[in-house]
C-alpha cells in the first residue's frame, strides 16, 4: 500500500512539473507574440508632403544672417505667370541690442551685508557659463557661484554684488526689462 501511495505521489509530482513547464512555455509564447507581432505588422511612417514648411524660431540673443524666407514649393500645374511687383519688398527692421542704462548702481567688493541678484541655478557649469556670458553681453556684471547641495553640485548665476538691497532690487527690475527674472539674495 505504501508503494502505491509513493507511486501515486510521484505521478502527481511529475504531472505538476509538466504543467508548470507548459504554463511557463505558454507565458513565453504570449510575451513573444505581444512584442514581435506588432513589429512585423508595423509599416514605415508616411513621408511628409512636399508643401510642409518648417520654421525654427531664433534663440534669444542671437543674430541670424539677413536672408529672404524660402519660397513655398508649388506644383507646376498651379504656377501662375509671374507679375512684376509694383514696389520692392520692405526690409525687416533689424533688432538693435538692448543697452543697459548707465544709471545702475556700481558693484562693490564681496563683503558681509552685500546683495546680488540670482537669475538661475544649473546642475552643470556649462549651462551656467553660457548664461553668464549672455548676461554679460547685455551689460551686467554676472558671475557664477558653485555650491554643494543635497542633490550634488549646483552653479548659481548671479549679478552683482551691490552695497544695499535697494540697489540690487533696482538692478533686478532692469533685468526683468531685459527678460531675465531673478531674486535678490545676500552675496556670499
Amino acid at each position: 500500500m505504501k508503494d502505491d501511495k509513493l507511486q501515486e505521489m510521484a505521478l502527481i509530482d511529475e504531472m505538476k512539473r509538466r504543467n508548470r513547464r507548459r504554463l511557463v512555455g505558454a507565458v513565453v509564447l504570449a510575451v513573444c507574440a505581444v512584442v514581435f507581432v506588432p513589429m512585423l505588422l508595423e509599416k514605415e511612417p508616411a513621408p511628409l508632403g512636399d508643401n510642409v514648411e518648417i520654421v525654427i524660431p531664433p534663440v534669444i540673443g542671437t543674430k541670424l544672417p539677413d536672408t529672404p524666407p524660402p519660397e513655398p514649393v508649388v506644383p507646376p500645374s498651379e504656377v501662375a505667370p509671374k507679375e512684376t511687383p509694383a514696389e520692392p519688398p520692405k526690409e525687416m527692421p533689424k533688432e538693435t541690442p538692448k543697452e543697459t542704462p548707465k544709471k545702475l548702481p556700481s558693484t562693490v567688493a564681496f563683503a558681509k551685508g552685500t546683495y546680488s541678484v540670482q537669475l538661475a541655478a544649473f546642475t552643470d557649469d556649462k549651462g551656467a557659463n553660457a548664461m553668464v556670458n549672455r548676461v554679460k553681453q547685455v551689460g551686467y556684471p554676472a558671475y557664477n557661484e558653485p555650491t554643494d547641495t543635497t542633490r550634488g553640485m549646483a552653479w548659481r548665476v548671479r549679478v552683482g554684488p551691490y552695497k544695499t538691497r535697494e540697489d540690487a532690487a533696482m538692478v533686478r527690475n532692469h533685468l526683468k526689462k531685459d527678460s531675465y527674472d531673478g531674486m535678490v539674495v545676500p552675496a556670499r
